[in-house]
């Protein structure tokens, strides 16, 4: 069944993996001739000279082709100038100067787009696989507070006991505050099975903590499952590698497990923040028979469109998705196409609303480029994209409400036979 589709993405990843275009149009030589000037007036003797405006010149074509929306190379390059020529005080802001100039460009752009130095880029390249050494928390930068949003289980930061929404405030006695989040990041870094002695400020402790977490490979576990009376339980953390191979495993144990007993299946994706469309569109597909998975638009012009082949792996089973606020991107795709091809109901809460396609595109320093190509569609319906998708089945989660709980209530909705309780006994 995935065999169409395999090959289809085996040729994208190539193409992704190729080279940037050299080809330059006449806009970005004139834009690229002025960075030249700024960089060899502000950066003096550097011995990577040529190498650092190659890399502004490779990611300046590659916006001016590839990116969502028409461009104008000289205000970009405004933007790269700028960052260029603020350079930091020592031990504050970014001291690598393509990098400044990247950022500020970049983020003139649309928050999804971005530069990745070299280190960053193989760590995030690693965690798509499925895998990588940290301390297994994800964080963001809300009101300049470092804020763990969530944790992986079986990571060092699960085990030494940090909590969502734990503040990081210092890391090895050194403060985060006044720093990117790109630069915290920086901090927490380090090698396998060493410790950062974090600083953590806790809602309703008196005093700050002091914890030291363990950094260690964490396996991202993408997907796990569990039978309950006549109902599969599947839930998707996120969308890697590892993903699409996690929910056949799944589908296979509760068809060899129920077989023609199967009533519903509850695919649970809150938390989701989503991850590789390749993972997304094979997850899709085990639960469609025909129809459109989802389409991406660049400029006005469909860019690209994939539907399932034939071949529902629940033999039409009935579906509820579990969605939040938290649930985005490639998770929006599978919750859109599978209930715009009336295949599923969702329930829950709003989904976040990202409907914008990044390419990953490696870059001749080693760094990336994370370049927002397109916006989706799903399941031949509206853009999710600052909307979100709406729930058939509203819920909203009560104080104390317990997860299992919800999951319950979820699996109702289905009318089979169940005493759905818990949840997440296999993994893959």
């Amino acid at each position: 069944m995935f065999r169409r589709i395999l090959i289809a993405l085996n040729i994208l990843m190539l193409a992704t993996a190729c080279a940037i275009p050299i080809t330059r149009n006449h806009d970005v030589n004139a834009a690229m001739d002025r960075y030249e000037v700024a960089y060899r007036e502000t950066v003096k003797n550097d011995p990577m000279m040529a190498e650092n405006i190659n890399v502004m010149a490779d990611v300046l074509q590659t916006v001016d082709q590839r990116y969502v929306d028409t461009v104008n190379p000289g205000d970009l390059i405004d933007k790269a100038i700028e960052g260029l020529k603020a350079i930091p005080a020592e031990g504050e802001g970014d001291s690598d100067p393509t990098t400044r100039a990247l950022n500020a460009m970049l983020a003139s752009m649309d928050r999804y787009t971005g530069y990745m130095a070299p280190q960053r880029f193989s760590s995030y390249r690693e965690s798509l696989d499925g895998h990588f050494v940290g301390l297994g928390i994800h964080i963001r930068m809300i009101d300049d507070n470092l804020t763990i949003m969530s944790l992986l289980r079986g990571s060092g930061a699960e085990e030494a006991g940090l909590l969502e929404k734990d503040i990081i405030t210092h890391v090895d006695g050194e403060p985060i505050k006044g720093l990117t989040l790109s630069q915290a990041r920086e901090m927490l870094r380090g090698p396998e099975d060493t410790f950062a002695p974090l600083t953590i400020q806790r809602e309703g402790a008196p005093t700050p903590l002091q914890i030291d977490v363990l950094r260690r490979d964490v396996e991202v576990v993408a997907v796990e499952h569990r039978i309950e009376g006549n109902v599969g339980y599947i839930r998707i953390f996120s969308f890697t590698r590892n993903t699409g191979p996690g929910v056949a495993t799944a589908l296979k144990d509760i068809q060899y497990t129920l077989g023609s007993n199967l009533c519903g299946i509850v695919l649970d994706m809150r938390n989701n923040p989503g991850g590789l469309v390749s993972a997304a569109e094979i997850v899709a597909d085990a639960f469609l028979d025909s129809g459109n998975i989802y389409s991406v638009r660049n400029r006005g012009k469909e860019l690209v469109s994939r539907d399932a082949v034939q071949g529902d792996e629940t033999q039409g089973a009935p579906i509820v998705v579990m969605l939040n606020k938290k649930s985005a991107s490639s998770s929006e795709i599978v919750a859109g196409a599978l209930k715009y091809q009336a295949r599923a109901k969702l329930f829950g809460e709003k989904s976040y609303g990202k409907g914008l396609m990044q390419s990953l595109m490696p870059l001749r320093n080693g760094g990336g480029l994370r370049l927002t190509t397109g916006r989706f569609t799903t399941g031949g319906g509206p853009t999710f994209h600052g909307v979100g998708l709406t729930p058939d089945i509203p819920h909203i989660v009560h104080e104390g409400e317990s997860d299992e709980a919800q999951i319950a209530i979820a699996a109702q909705s289905l009318n089979c036979s169940t005493d759905m309780k818990t949840a997440l006994v296999t993994a893959q």
